[in-house]
C-alpha cells in the first residue's frame, strides 16, 4: 500500500476491453437510442409510484433491527480504533490502519453498501450514535447557515483535497486531527441546536443517503422497510442546491482523480514535491470541479429557458446520483477489492505496534484475485449504465413536469452533458 494507491483510486489497473474510441462512441450511441426510446414510449411518469415498493414481513424487520443495533455498536468501536490509531499510532501509511479505513473502507465501501442495502449510513454512523447521545434540546432555533445545508459541502471538499491534492493526506496524524476536529464540530452543533439540525452538516450522510435512493430497499419515516426495483427510489429523492452542490463536487473530485493518473498530469507535476505540489494540484482540482459544474450548469440554464423553470438545474440535480455511483465504481472498484484486504491484516494491529490480535496480520493481499480485464469490463459498465440510468431519471421527471414534447426538448441539453461526461469519464479511465 502506498499514499498513490490509497489517494488515487484504482492506480494502473484501468485497461478497458476494447479500444477507447469503440468504448466512447459506442456509449454515446446507446445515450442517444435511449433517448431517442424514451422520447417514443415514455409519455406518463412512472418511477415515483414505483419507489413506494412492497412492505417486507414484521419478522424480518425484527431480525433487521437486532442486526442493525449490534453493527451500530461494532462501527462505534471500530470508529474509536481507527480515531485513536490516527491520534497516537505510528505515523506510517502502511502499518497504521487510518488510512485504508478512511480512503477504502469508508469512502469506497460505505456508498457501495448504501446502493446495495440502502440507508444503512443513517443507521450505523458513528457520528449519528454520538449525535443522538449528546443532542441538546433547547429548543433553539439554527441558524440560516445551517439549515440551508450549504454546510454539508465542506466536509465533502475538504476531503476530496485531502484525498487527491494534499501531499501528506495520507499521513495517518493527519487523517486522525481532521476526523477529531469535524467529530467536535458535528457534537458541538448537535448539543446547541439537536442532532435533527446537525444531520444538515454531515456531508458525508447527506452524499451516502443520496447513493440509498438506487437501493431495492427502503425505509420511511416511521422505519418500515420495503423492497422496490432498483434505481427508482431516485424519483422521490428532495432535491435542493445544496445536494446539487455536493453531487457536483463528489463528481468533479472523482473526474480529477482520472485526470490526475494521464500522462499529460504526469508531465505537468513531475519534479514537484511538498507544498509545491499540493498548490498545482489544488488549483487543477478546482478547474475539473469548476469544468464539471459549468458544464452541468449551463445545460441546466438551457433547459430553463425551454420550459421557463428557473429551478430547472436543481430540479434534475439528483439525476447525477446515478452518473457518480458509476464513475465511483469505475475509479474505486479494484481498490475495495485488493487494497480493502489490508484492513483485515491490520485489523490485528491497528496501532502499528506489533500486535497480533485476530491471527490476522500476516495476511497477504491477493493481487490476483481479479483480472484487470474484469476491471475493466466493470469500469466501462458502471460508466455506461450509469449514464443511461440517469437519462431515464431526468425524462422521467421532466414527464412528470410538463407535457411529452415540452419534457423531450427540455433534455437535449442535459443529453449533451450526459454524453460530454461519458466520453470524458472513459478517456480519463485509459489515462
Amino acid at each position: 500500500m502506498s499514499f498513490t494507491v490509497l489517494a488515487h483510486g484504482v492506480g494502473g489497473r484501468s485497461d478497458l476491453p476494447i479500444p477507447e474510441w469503440q468504448a466512447a462512441w459506442g456509449a454515446a450511441l446507446a445515450l442517444v437510442l435511449s433517448f431517442a426510446a424514451l422520447g417514443l414510449l415514455w409519455h406518463h411518469p412512472r418511477l415515483r409510484s414505483m419507489s413506494t415498493g412492497h412492505r417486507v414481513a414484521s419478522s424480518v424487520e425484527g431480525t433487521i433491527r437486532f442486526l442493525t443495533g449490534a453493527f451500530r455498536v461494532a462501527v462505534l468501536l471500530v470508529f474509536l480504533v481507527v480515531l485513536a490509531a490516527g491520534l497516537v499510532g505510528v505515523n506510517d501509511v502502511v502499518s497504521n490502519i487510518s488510512p485504508v479505513s478512511v480512503y477504502v473502507i469508508f469512502w469506497v465501501g460505505v456508498p457501495l453498501v448504501s446502493v446495495l442495502l440502502g440507508p444503512v449510513w443513517r443507521v450505523i454512523s458513528p457520528w449519528e450514535t454520538l449525535g443522538r447521545m449528546v443532542s441538546g434540546s433547547s429548543g433553539r432555533r439554527a441558524p440560516g447557515w445551517l439549515t440551508s445545508g450549504w454546510v454539508a459541502l465542506v466536509p465533502i471538499s475538504v476531503f476530496h483535497w485531502l484525498e487527491l491534492a494534499y501531499h501528506d493526506g495520507a499521513s495517518p496524524r493527519v487523517i486522525g486531527w481532521l476526523g477529531l476536529t469535524y467529530t467536535v464540530g458535528l457534537m458541538l452543533i448537535s448539543a446547541r441546536w439537536g442532532w435533527e439540525e446537525a444531520r444538515r452538516a454531515e456531508g458525508f450522510g447527506m452524499l451516502f443517503d443520496a447513493f440509498a435512493s438506487l437501493s431495492p430497499f427502503r425505509r420511511d419515516g416511521s422505519g418500515r422497510l420495503s423492497v422496490r426495483p432498483p434505481f427508482v427510489g431516485v424519483a422521490e429523492l428532495e432535491s435542493s442546491p445544496a445536494l446539487l452542490a455536493v453531487l457536483l463536487a463528489a463528481l468533479g473530485g472523482t473526474a480529477f482523480d482520472g485526470f490526475s493518473r494521464t500522462r499529460f498530469w504526469d508531465d505537468l507535476v513531475a519534479g514537484r514535491a511538498g507544498w509545491e505540489a499540493t498548490a498545482v494540484t489544488t488549483v487543477g482540482l478546482v478547474w475539473v470541479v469548476a469544468l464539471v459544474g459549468i458544464a452541468y450548469h449551463l445545460a441546466g440554464r438551457s433547459g430553463g429557458r425551454l420550459t421557463g423553470d428557473r429551478d430547472f438545474a436543481v430540479k434534475f440535480g439528483t439525476s447525477l446520483v446515478p452518473v457518480l455511483v458509476g464513475y465511483d465504481m469505475a475509479h474505486y472498484f479494484s481498490l475495495l477489492l485488493l487494497e480493502g484486504q489490508s484492513f483485515i491484516a491490520l485489523a490485528s494491529d491497528p496501532l502499528g505496534r506489533g500486535w497480533d490480535l485476530f491471527g490476522t496480520v500476516d495476511n497477504a493481499v491477493n493481487w490476483t484475485l481479479i483480472s484487470t480485464m474484469a476491471v475493466g469490463w466493470v469500469q466501462l459498465g458502471s460508466v455506461v449504465v450509469g449514464h443511461l440510468v440517469a437519462v431515464v431519471l431526468a425524462h422521467d421527471r421532466a414527464v412528470e413536469e410538463w407535457r411529452p414534447a415540452v419534457a423531450l426538448r427540455s433534455q437535449y441539453p442535459m443529453l449533451g452533458v450526459m454524453i460530454a461526461y461519458t466520453v470524458f469519464a472513459l478517456v480519463l479511465i485509459t489515462g
